[in-house]
């Protein structure tokens, strides 16, 4: 014997809006685990410790993971380790502002062969960059300098989620805070959860107004 569960609207939004904010600190959680490794891995390899990186763990992750993407489908001969050395270098350009430490890092690429390939990647990744730093100025958020910026990449995975939730149900700012309680509530991000609420606010209303 079948027995028919009913479910009304409200319930299916309950439910959707559940799987939605776990999906989301899902994909959090995953890429700052992956931020750790990279570094752990290039601290290693180049004799310095990297762990300070960690603090943007989450932010550097956002975009990472399409970077590591691009590298390992382009140059699919690399090994892992070579491949963190890459990332690493990439992430060094955007998050240290120390020279003396990325030019230790670039030179331990270049020892391993890796400087041509390392360029190809951070023009790839400037006009990556350029493009979701454009999205995000489009919002009218106000940023005092570049890293205020590089801050919010951790929301680059998060965008296909948002989009397929402000396109399948209307969202209310009840249902933003839970979903920015989830996202924050690890302490991985390096942002306030006032300032997750409002960029995520204002990136459903755009998905929303074009739906």
């Amino acid at each position: 014997m079948s027995i028919s569960i009913l479910i009304n609207e409200e319930q299916k939004r309950r439910i959707l809006l559940e799987a939605s904010g776990g999906h989301l600190t899902d994909i959090i959680k995953k890429n700052y685990s992956r931020v750790k490794e990279i570094i752990k891995e290039s601290s290693e390899q180049i004799g310095m410790n990297l762990q300070f990186l960690i603090t943007w763990g989450a932010s550097i992750g956002g975009f990472v993971g399409p970077v590591e993407d691009f590298v390992r489908g382009q140059y699919p001969e690399l090994n892992d380790i070579q491949i963190s050395l890459i990332l690493t270098g990439v992430i060094s350009s955007y998050y240290i502002d120390n020279k003396d430490m990325i030019y230790k890092i670039f030179s331990k690429l270049k020892e391993e062969g890796l400087s041509d390939i390392l360029k190809r990647v951070l023009t790839k990744t400037d006009t990556f960059l350029a493009v979701f730093l454009d999205f995000i100025s489009s919002l009218g958020l106000t940023f005092h300098k570049i890293t205020n910026m590089l801050s919010y990449t951790f929301i680059i995975p998060l965008l296909g989620t948002l989009y397929n939730v402000s396109k399948n149900m209307e969202i209310s700012s009840q249902d933003i805070d839970e979903i920015v309680l989830r996202m924050t509530s690890f302490g991985l991000l390096t942002v306030s959860g006032i300032l997750v609420k409002q960029i995520i606010n204002k990136i459903v209303k755009r998905f929303q107004s074009k739906n």
